[in-house]
């Protein structure tokens, strides 16, 4: 028995010198594992925040906010111009070379951008809503002016984010949006509910989400200036407007599909049938989003890994490092899949009765999720070296599906339809990108690569 311990203490030491080693490996394994633990912690978050506010709203009054909520996400895609994306793949491979006047230009410009497109959105969108109030009812034209607050939060805390995973502090990048803002609005929507008494609505939680989201910010914004290399104190910045902007615009229109890919079936389900049944589906998807756990958690230190290494021609480092990372997605997907499968109906109970009949529907948004986060880094893959026009043009035909789709499937068959829709289109561009992954580029993304 003694050296049975003693054995098991010689490994563990080994494991653990090699984890603080420079390796692909051990890189991948560090910001994977704290990717992870920020994604298991914020999921968890979510979740509990997500059950507690659809008890204190009810039915209703939650639909009435996710649906404003959906909205919000869908305008901070535009505002943000494809630039979060741009900083992972441009300040990861700045730093990689030191290039630190493009590294502050590129800081300096997407911000400025950012915040005017923003600002701009949020006032239009809320004079369009003054001229529909009567369509859309005074609660949901309250919520929506209150959430367009959101709007330049949201979109600035993307670049911050995105900033903070190029330079591999990725629990910093996910932490305040993922775990101190929900926190925040847990704990304020409980104490005005012990306080009043009374089902809050729509627009007070709103209220609750816009003060965590400034808190968040704030405390995200400390952890990115002090990440900062101490290069760009004193260089000037150098501006390259024109290749970022020629870069952007493919990834916007990349995350714009992804959003309608992801989004569209809620916004279409509101439209089609009504806010109670958008609410509804909107838990259901967000569980079945629990499956890209490994996929999010890993990717969030692969993709600035990918632009590293592509910019600086250690290809081969790359293969190994996309099939280590593929291995465990591919371990975590398994996991949680069938413990959703197992749980899926007690867990929806948990929002409230209303919600179980989602459950045929989160069913198939598993089976379209599970492609998703099987075909790997495929879609990072080709946008962080320099393929991002075709990952627009696949990612266009699907959302043209997505749509096409759910107007019919909705029409005939309700939430269920929505599901099929989203996650036939969800299987369609992973495929795609797969194949051209392959044969263009000449990695293999999923777990069958060699090494």
């Amino acid at each position: 028995m003694s050296n049975t311990g003693v054995n098991i203490r010689v490994l563990i030491n080994s494991l653990w010198v090699r984890l603080q080693g420079d390796g692909i490996g051990a890189v991948l394994a560090r910001g994977a594992g704290g990717a992870f633990a920020v994604s298991v912690l914020g999921a968890v978050m979510a979740f509990g925040t997500n059950v507690l506010l659809a008890r204190l709203m009810g039915v209703t009054q939650y639909g009435v906010y996710i649906y404003a909520l959906t909205w919000i996400n869908l305008l901070a895609l535009v505002s943000k111009l494809g630039m979060d994306t741009s900083l992972l793949r441009f300040v990861a491979a700045y730093n990689a070379k030191a290039e630190w006047g493009l590294f502050r230009g590129i800081l300096n410009h997407s911000v400025l951008y950012v915040f005017i497109v923003s600002v701009f959105i949020g006032v239009t969108v809320a004079l369009i809503i003054w001229f529909l109030e009567e369509h859309v009812g005074l609660n949901q034209a309250k919520t929506f002016w209150i959430a367009l607050l959101l709007l330049p939060l949201l979109s600035l805390t993307a670049l911050r984010g995105a900033a903070l995973r190029a330079l591999k502090h990725i629990v910093q990048s996910g932490l305040p949006d993922s775990f101190i803002r929900p926190l925040l609005i847990a704990t304020l929507a409980s104490l005005t509910y012990l306080y009043t008494q009374q089902n809050l609505q729509s627009t007070q939680v709103m209220v609750f989400n816009i003060i965590g989201a400034l808190i968040a910010f704030y405390i995200g914004t400390l952890w990115l200036l002090k990440a900062l290399p101490i290069q760009l104190r004193h260089i000037q910045p150098v501006y390259v407007g024109r290749e970022w902007l020629k870069v952007s615009l493919p990834l916007f229109f990349i995350s714009g599909m992804h959003l309608i890919l992801h989004q569209t079936d809620i916004i279409m389900i509101g439209v089609m049938l009504d806010t109670e049944q958008a609410g509804i589906y909107a838990v259901v998807s967000r569980i079945a989003g629990l499956v890209l756990f490994g996929l999010t958690a890993i990717n969030a230190i692969v993709v600035p890994m990918i632009s590293e290494l592509y910019s600086t021609g250690q290809y081969q480092k790359l293969q190994k490092m996309i099939t280590l990372a593929a291995r465990g997605i591919f371990i975590i997907t398994l996991v949680v899949s069938l413990s959703l499968v197992i749980l899926g109906k007690y867990i929806l109970g948990l929002f409230g009765d209303e919600f179980v009949i989602g459950y045929i529907a989160l069913l198939i948004l598993l089976a379209g999720q599970t492609i998703n986060a099987l075909a790997g880094s495929v879609g990072f893959l080709m946008t962080m070296t320099g393929h991002q026009n075709k990952a627009a043009q696949i990612l266009g035909v699907s959302a043209l599906v997505n749509i096409m789709l759910n107007v019919i499937l909705i029409f005939n068959f309700g939430v269920i339809g929505a599901a099929i829709a989203t996650a036939t289109s969800t299987a369609l561009w992973n495929i795609l990108m797969l194949g051209y992954v392959w044969h263009q580029l000449k990695f293999n993304p999923t777990i069958f690569a060699k090494g």
